[in-house]
């Protein structure tokens, strides 16, 4: 959408009213956080449930213009009714519900792999478990950007450690624990693949939006290649290709964090996009970097460029290439 359709679009007062309305309903009702990353989570799930069918970036444009402008009499004078009771309500009630699942994934891998854990290292844990509540969650509604990051600041403000390792832990949840500890173990090949992907973008693709999985896919086999550049134990394999691609895509895609690239991702970045022009080049359909294969929570998670695998299939444990 360009800007000044967006900036147009953003200025709905039907919506914007709705909104002021349902906040204050939700603040009266259970109270508001002071972080404004968590208010404007908040907005933007009330406008998702209102209006289901706007894409993600009128929902952050909304919700963004809403909160800059929001004042205490404006929550204090709105007109309250059953419907934006009602839409308060349902907003939390699925905050509570991505909170309830994000905390029992952790408590999870708290009890199993890091009863040490300490405050400095939990943001790092909780974006990383953003990307598997789709595994939880029976409504696969994939999040906005201020919906993941409200999330991310909560969970980061509330988890307790100490009450975590003495829980009671929901066997469902021992499974995604698992995933989670493979997604953090593949934390610096993570890493690298975000910054050559980022790197790429700038001096390939400046105009790109959405970040797709054949692209993470081709900077994931570019990097392997070449771990070395990056001060990658050679002996780390990549043990889950599509787990560390939905990683990859919900910093860029949903979270919209893109990594300052090193050195070695820019000069990798062009090994990356060689690769692009040559299967463009020697394949009859066109390889997209906007989109791959898309698992049940809108992620994309596999690309033809190395794989053959279908949605939902897993690589084995030790396996080290892109099939």
């Amino acid at each position: 959408m360009p800007p000044e359709d967006l900036i147009s679009a953003s200025r709905d007062p039907e919506a914007i009213a709705t909104l002021i309305s349902g906040l204050s309903a939700y603040g009266r009702l259970y109270g508001l956080p002071n972080s404004p990353e968590q208010v404007q989570g908040i907005l933007s799930t009330l406008l998702r449930l209102y209006r289901p069918e706007q894409p993600a970036v009128l929902i952050e444009a909304m919700t963004h213009q809403v909160l800059d402008g929001l004042t205490p009499d404006d929550l204090k004078n709105a007109i309250v009714d059953r419907a934006t009771s009602a839409l308060a309500k349902a907003a939390h009630r699925w905050q509570q519900h991505l909170e309830h699942q994000a905390q029992g994934i952790l408590a999870a891998y708290v009890q199993r792999y890091r009863p040490n854990l300490t405050p400095e290292d939990l943001r790092t844990i909780v974006t990383a478990v953003m990307p598997l509540l789709g595994e939880a969650m029976a409504d696969q509604r994939p999040l906005t950007r201020s919906e993941a990051l409200g999330l991310i600041s909560q969970i980061v403000q509330t988890f307790d450690v100490s009450g975590a390792i003495a829980a009671a832990i929901d066997p469902a949840y021992l499974a995604i624990a698992e995933t989670l500890a493979t997604a953090l173990a593949q934390r610096p090949m993570t890493e690298a693949v975000g910054e050559t992907v980022t790197a790429y973008v700038k001096s390939h693709a400046p105009t790109l939006i959405n970040i797709g999985a054949d692209l993470i896919a081709a900077a994931l086999s570019a990097v392997l290649k070449n771990q070395v550049d990056f001060n990658i134990d050679t002996q780390l394999s990549v043990i889950d290709e599509n787990l560390l691609i939905e990683q990859v895509s919900f910093q860029l895609n949903i979270l919209q964090q893109s990594p300052p690239p090193s050195k070695a991702a820019w000069a990798i970045a062009d090994q990356v996009n060689t690769a692009v022009e040559q299967y463009r080049d020697h394949r009859a359909s066109s390889v997209d970097v906007t989109a791959g294969l898309v698992s049940g929570d809108g992620l994309s998670i596999s690309s033809p460029l190395t794989s053959t695998r279908q949605p939902g299939d897993r690589p084995a444990p030790d396996s080290s290439t892109l099939g």
